[in-house]
Parts: C-alpha cells; sequence; structure tokens
C-alpha cells in the first residue's frame, strides 16, 4: 500500500517510537478473528481429532492408544489434560494484566451463570409461563373482528409416537380455536404407527387434516405438500417433534388483529428429548433485525404469515433443504409489509440425536443452503455479497459485499493535547487500511500542548487538513463545520485516541453505509487489554436511563447473546467514534445536535434521529478498533462536566423521553435490565 503520510511526518512518528507494529498481537488475533473457516464434512472420518487445533499433533503413543478397546475410558482423561494444558499456555503468553482482567470476567461470568442458578431461573420460568384457568377462558371466549384461519403445517417423517402426541395435542389445547393442522406424511413402510396415531387424532377432531404423501420429497417437498391442501388465510410452520404454548396462535392471531401484521414470530426454547423442564436454551429474540437474519436464522420458530405472500414469492424450495427455513423467511419478510415479533416463548423445539438443530456442523449441506440463501437473497435486493462461516459457528455469517465503486471518505479525527496517540493512530492507519480512497481532517480542540501543537504544524504543511474549533463554538457546532465543507459522500469520525487493527475496516463500514435504508453504520471500540468499551448501546437503561454500552467490559472475542458479536446487527444507537456516515443522509437528519454538549450523546442522538426516519443502524463486529482513553478526554473542563452532563441528559429525556421509556426493541424486555442479555428473574 502507498502510503499517504510524507517522510517527514514518518520521521517524526518514527522518532518518537509511535509506528505502529504490524504483528501485534491484537492485529493478528483480529485478523483471525474475520479469517475464511472452512467446513470439514466429517463423515466417514475415524480420526476427528487431528483436525481439531486442540487435540492435533499426538504423540504416536497417543495415537496407538486410540486403537485399544479401554481408550473410550482414557478419553475423557486426556480431553481433559489438553484442554488445561493448551489454555494455560494462552494463559501465560499474555500480558499478565491483560490475564488477570480476562481471568477475573470470565470467573465472574461462570459464577453468575452456575448450574444452580440455571436451574432455579428455568424452574421459574416454566412456573411464570403457564397459562391458568381465568386467562385461557378469557383466551377462548375473545371476539375476532377479522377471519383469521391458522393452517398449521406439519410435515411427518418416522415421527416417534410420544414426539407425534405430545405435537397434536399442543396444537388442540390452543385458546385460539380458528385453526386446522396440515399433516403430510412422507414416512416409509417400516413406520406404520405414523399414520395410524394421526387418524386417530384426525377422527376425533375436524381440523385435524391428514394425507398419506406418494412419496418421500424431503422437508420442502413434504412441507409444499401440506401446503397445497391447507385452506387457512394464515399459516403456521411447525415441526413434526415440537410443541406449542397453548397461547400461542391467541398471541399471533392479536398481532395480527390490531397490528395488521402479515408475518409474526415469537420468542422459543429448546428443551431435551423427553420433558419440556429439561431446558437447554431460552431464545428471548430482538424487534425485527433484517441484518441478524442476514447473519444467522434468529426467527426459526414460531412463525405465522399470511398466504397470499407465497403466492408472491413461492414456496419452499428444494435447493435449500436443510436450510430451507431460513430462505422462506428471508423472502417472507423481505416481501411483508408489516414483520411483527411477539416477545413471549410460545414454541418449545425439541433437542434429540435426530433433529437438525442437534448438529447443524455436522450437515454440511444445510451450512452451504444457508450461506446461499442470505447470497440469493441480497441478490434479488441488488446486493452482491459473498457469505462466509463465521469462527465460532458455521451457521452464524459474515457478509462480505462487492463495492460497486469506491466512493471518497472523508476521515475526521478529533484531538486535543495527544501528539503522541495521534501519531500512533496515524501510523496505525497508514498501515492497517488497505481502503486508500479516503482524505484525514485533523479536527484540533484548541490544543496547548507545545509537541501538539508541533505535529499539527507538520501535518498542515504537509498535505494534512487541518480546523481548528473556534472559541465560541461547541463540539457538534464544530464538527457539522467541518462535515458541510468535506466534499467527500462519506465521513468516519475517530478519535485520536484510537488505533486501527483491521486492513479491511473501512471496506467493511462502507458496504453498509452504501445501502440506501442504513443510516449509520458503527465499529466496536475496545481498551489496550481487548476488552470491550463499546459495541452500540441499549437505549433507555443505565444510571442515566438513556443507554447503556453493549458487551461492555467483555473480552472482545466473547460470541455475545446468541453469538450476535461475529455478524453484522441492528442495534439503536452507536457511538459517534468509529462510526461511519453519507453526507447525504447525515444532511437529511440534521447533522449533530447543537444543544448536546458531551461526546458521548452526539452519536446516539444521532442514532436515534434516523431511527426515527424508519432508517437503519448497524453494529459490524468485524470492525475492531482499540482506544486508550475517552474520546476527548481532557478538552472540556473537569468542574463543569457534571452540570454539562446533566443538562444534556435532560435534554435526551425530553426530546426522547417517550421513545426511551417504550425500551430497546433490540433488547427483549424479558432480559435483565442491567444490559448483560441474561433472563430476568
Amino acid at each position: 500500500m502507498d502510503s499517504f503520510l510524507n517522510h517527514d511526518i514518518t520521521e517524526w512518528i518514527s522518532s518518537r517510537n509511535l509506528t505502529a507494529e504490524e504483528e501485534l498481537k491484537m492485529v493478528a488475533d483480529v485478523r483471525l478473528f474475520a479469517s475464511d473457516w472452512e467446513i470439514k464434512d466429517f463423515s466417514g472420518i475415524a480420526d476427528k481429532d487431528s483436525y481439531n487445533p486442540l487435540y492435533a499433533g499426538q504423540s504416536d503413543r497417543v495415537k496407538a492408544l486410540k486403537t485399544k478397546p479401554y481408550w473410550k475410558f482414557i478419553n475423557p482423561i486426556y480431553r481433559l489434560y489438553a484442554n488445561v494444558k493448551v489454555r494455560s499456555i494462552l494463559f501465560l503468553r499474555m500480558d499478565k494484566k491483560t490475564a488477570f482482567v480476562k481471568l477475573k470476567n470470565k470467573i465472574a461470568v461462570k459464577w453468575k451463570n452456575r448450574r444452580s442458578v440455571i436451574m432455579r431461573r428455568n424452574r421459574r420460568f416454566l412456573k411464570g409461563i403457564e397459562l391458568y384457568a381465568e386467562e385461557r377462558k378469557e383466551q377462548e371466549q375473545t371476539l375476532f373482528t377479522k377471519d383469521i384461519k391458522i393452517s398449521v403445517i406439519v410435515p411427518l417423517y418416522n415421527t416417534p409416537e410420544r414426539f407425534l402426541r405430545d405435537m397434536i395435542e399442543s396444537v388442540q389445547a390452543q385458546t385460539y380455536g380458528n385453526w386446522e393442522l396440515c399433516m403430510g406424511d412422507g414416512s416409509d413402510a417400516s413406520h406404520p404407527e405414523v399414520e395410524r396415531i394421526a387418524w386417530e387424532y384426525a377422527a376425533k377432531d375436524k381440523r385435524i387434516v391428514y394425507r398419506r404423501l406418494e412419496k418421500n420429497e424431503g422437508i420442502s417437498g413434504n412441507t409444499n405438500a401440506c401446503l397445497a391442501f391447507a385452506t387457512g388465510n394464515y399459516v403456521a410452520l411447525m415441526d413434526h417433534d415440537d410443541m406449542l404454548h397453548p397461547a400461542a396462535l391467541f398471541r399471533c392471531a392479536t398481532e395480527i388483529e390490531k397490528n395488521n401484521a402479515e408475518f409474526v414470530y415469537t420468542d422459543e426454547m429448546t428443551f431435551q428429548r423427553d420433558s419440556i423442564k429439561k431446558i437447554v436454551t431460552l431464545h428471548f429474540k430482538p424487534a425485527y433485525s433484517p441484518q441478524n437474519l442476514n447473519g444467522v436464522n434468529y426467527i426459526t420458530h414460531l412463525i405465522v404469515f399470511k398466504k397470499s405472500l407465497l403466492d408472491q414469492n413461492g414456496v419452499y424450495n428444494d435447493a435449500y433443504d436443510g436450510s430451507q427455513d431460513h430462505d422462506m423467511i428471508l423472502r417472507l419478510t423481505t416481501a411483508a409489509a408489516k414483520v411483527s415479533h411477539v416477545p413471549e416463548i410460545l414454541y418449545f423445539w425439541r433437542v434429540h440425536p435426530q433433529s437438525v438443530s442437534s448438529d447443524i456442523s455436522a450437515k454440511p449441506y444445510a451450512i452451504d443452503a444457508g450461506r446461499r440463501a442470505v447470497h440469493d437473497n441480497e441478490a434479488r435486493l441488488g446486493r452482491e455479497a459473498e457469505i462466509h462461516s463465521s469462527c465460532i459457528c458455521a451457521t452464524h455469517y459474515r457478509l462480505e459485499y462487492t463495492l460497486p465503486e469506491e466512493p471518497e471518505i472523508t476521515l475526521i479525527i478529533t484531538h486535543w493535547n495527544a501528539a503522541k496517540a495521534l501519531g500512533r493512530l496515524l501510523s496505525s492507519l497508514d498501515q492497517r487500511t488497505k481502503y486508500r480512497h479516503f482524505k484525514v481532517t485533523i479536527a484540533d480542540c484548541g490544543s496547548t500542548d507545545e509537541e501538539a501543537k508541533g505535529l499539527l504544524d507538520l501535518l498542515s504543511a504537509n498535505g494534512i487538513t487541518l480546523e481548528q474549533k473556534k472559541e465560541e463554538e461547541n463540539l457538534p457546532q464544530f464538527l457539522n463545520r467541518i462535515v458541510q465543507k468535506t466534499d467527500a459522500p462519506y465521513v468516519t469520525f475517530l478519535d485520536a485516541a484510537t488505533e486501527i487493527m483491521d486492513e479491511l475496516w473501512l471496506s467493511r463500514l462502507v458496504q453498509y453505509e452504501m445501502q440506501e435504508d442504513i443510516g449509520m453504520t458503527g465499529s466496536r471500540l475496545t481498551d489496550t487489554y481487548g476488552m470491550v468499551e463499546e459495541a452500540g448501546y441499549i437505549i433507555g437503561l443505565g444510571e442515566d436511563g438513556i443507554a447503556l454500552p453493549i458487551e461492555h467490559k467483555n473480552n472482545y472475542s466473547a460470541p455475545g447473546y446468541m453469538g450476535r458479536m461475529y455478524y453484522a446487527h441492528n442495534v439503536s444507537a452507536l457511538s459517534l467514534f468509529g462510526s461511519m456516515v453519507s453526507k447525504e443522509k447525515w444532511e437529511m437528519a440534521g447533522g449533530l445536535c447543537e444543544a448536546l454538549t458531551d461526546p458521548y450523546y452526539l452519536g446516539i442522538d444521532l442514532s436515534l434521529r434516523f431511527r426515527a426516519k424508519d432508517m437503519q443502524v448497524v453494529l459490524n463486529p468485524y470492525v475492531i478498533h482499540t482506544i486508550g482513553k475517552k474520546p476527548l478526554d481532557g478538552f472540556l473542563p473537569e468542574d463543569a462536566r457534571e452540570a454539562r452532563i446533566e443538562r444534556d441528559q435532560s435534554f435526551m429525556k425530553k426530546n426522547w423521553g417517550e421513545l426511551l421509556a417504550k425500551g430497546d426493541p433490540y433488547y427483549n424486555p424479558h432480559l435483565n435490565h442491567d444490559g448483560s442479555f441474561t433472563f430476568e428473574m
């Protein structure tokens, strides 16, 4: 890459030992974090450990032991030994303070999620979702003005008797009565009990419709066969071994009635084969989040949608078998006029050895189908993207969009008396930015330090744009003036205390910001120990009741709730620093609010104004920067800071109070108010 810094500037940086290290450990870790991951088909491979970096490279003695019949007894001990050994080596190689912080955080998380707490939580949860007689009676007697007949579509295949009876009886137990259960049976000849049991229920309940299929055409073909004889104007999709909460269809019908929803989804839980008391996961979902849905099929179950959407978008396509639901949900939510989320766990997803959910990583065809589903849906929207599996889960996807052009980007770097930090940032920007169509503007907030002034003069004399804050300007007025002056179509904000970690960071921001319905795109900021400072904000929470930073003080490589830190996702608010905005959208939103004075609230307010215009705010977690201190720390007088923050808080609550009171649409109301993404007991 050609340097955008000339010899004089690089000499100044080098003479103070500020040159960014190419092989800094954090840089290498971030590169690994976002690298391409090969999905290996292990079917037919006896020694899978040879492909596992934790156990690879065993001695010949260990390999010989694996052939012995008593290896099955030794194996657990060996795995524990290998695990402890590798993790100890990694721990000892860390900087001692970093290692201590990470260990402390890990212990805190483990303690908070210890088995006794989880079991107590699960008991309380199941007790809390029970439907009592009075509530059941009230729901059964509710009159709807709309004709909403829901066809529950269930393709059957060699379904175990207990699972089949549980499924049928959970539908019969619904408090909403205008439904039909459509079962298409593709079971083989060795499972005649499936037909016998289905007819047993159909004979007693006319709402149950059973068809024996001529042949098994796989999950997509069998589902389409069920859809062919469904008579409802709405469709609910259900697996043959799962169960519904008694109020599931009632809650969905209510959402359709009240909000004209064309596509409704609910929260869900997974449980182990024989009892819903054996909870594996409680999945409390966000409101409709198109970026999350590209990254992973977070919606899954339960979905209820208008049947006419199928006429416009087609039924199941067997080309996506294994991820057929992801493909269908992408197509339907893209087409639906109104997508609604019911934030209640109303679907019980059974996990057992035969279910796809038990080990999706062992099914490469499903992983490939999921990638193609996301790729093809983006192509229908006119966007070309490569879809990559994340390093933590093969069905969590990282999208890399093809840029039709490389638009110019202005990087606005705020600075105050931080010459060394600025020098390091410029060096890291020069060495770790592959995207070169950018220009830099230093927004200096009145530096008084002689070294800082010397560097600013050097930068200005050598082609770097320098803007000085006027005495009468506050920070947002100053930054608005700079944005107005730039002729670049995109602007990105950085603070001098930032250090760039990945060479693809600018392209990963602009590829999202170029999309018409995205107002603002942001990145993850970590401290110098790799602990997250912020990765977007949850609104309506925190000590100020305005916003709470997401993943604060968690390790940057932690997966986050449902793996969300490994795919781009929707958030309500972002920090100004590390974010990108198109100049056109900036002007449409009115720029930064000049009534605010503290940097903390500027990005949050701007994000909320984009959301108010029905534009998405997106965090790309693969854009990671370290930040050495709070942005512009010390620029604003400390003695006036408390009063200034109080004024800003009052302004935010006055302007956004109604929105904040509703809570964050991307943070489920059943989750703890501490922002931890854990279930509220």
